[in-house]
């Protein structure tokens, strides 16, 4: 019984990890999909308009904060001291590209990915 139990907890975490990988590479496949890389770098690779992706400052960021920038950078912004000058939010970016929510989580999960 403790062996099928513990069988059991190995393919839920493996299950739960390739879904989790699923979405990374959902997220991946966005990024270039929604040329997010017009405007942001990652590992010196892409734009400079916006924040690098792979900085300090946004792997600092939680997931929760990640997609309130993603999908209402103003209330974001809002908490600033100092605005940041933006030729474009990306919420506004998005809703131009038709960016879905689903869209959005998978993005979150590609950053997380980042090193």
């Amino acid at each position: 019984m403790k062996r099928f139990f513990a069988v059991a907890v190995f393919v839920m975490f493996a299950g739960v990890a390739g879904f989790a990988q699923g979405k990374a590479d959902d997220g991946k496949t966005a990024y270039a999909t929604f040329k997010c890389s017009t405007c942001h770098a990652i590992a010196g690779t892409g734009g400079k308009l916006a924040k690098a992706l792979d900085s300090a400052e946004v792997k600092a960021l939680s997931a929760a904060d990640t997609k309130k920038w993603l999908t209402d950078p103003a209330a974001m912004e809002a908490k600033l001291d100092k605005k940041p000058k933006m030729l474009m939010s990306a919420s506004t970016a998005f809703k131009a590209k038709s960016v879905k929510p689903a869209d959005v989580d998978n993005l979150i999960a590609y950053l997380a990915t980042i090193k």
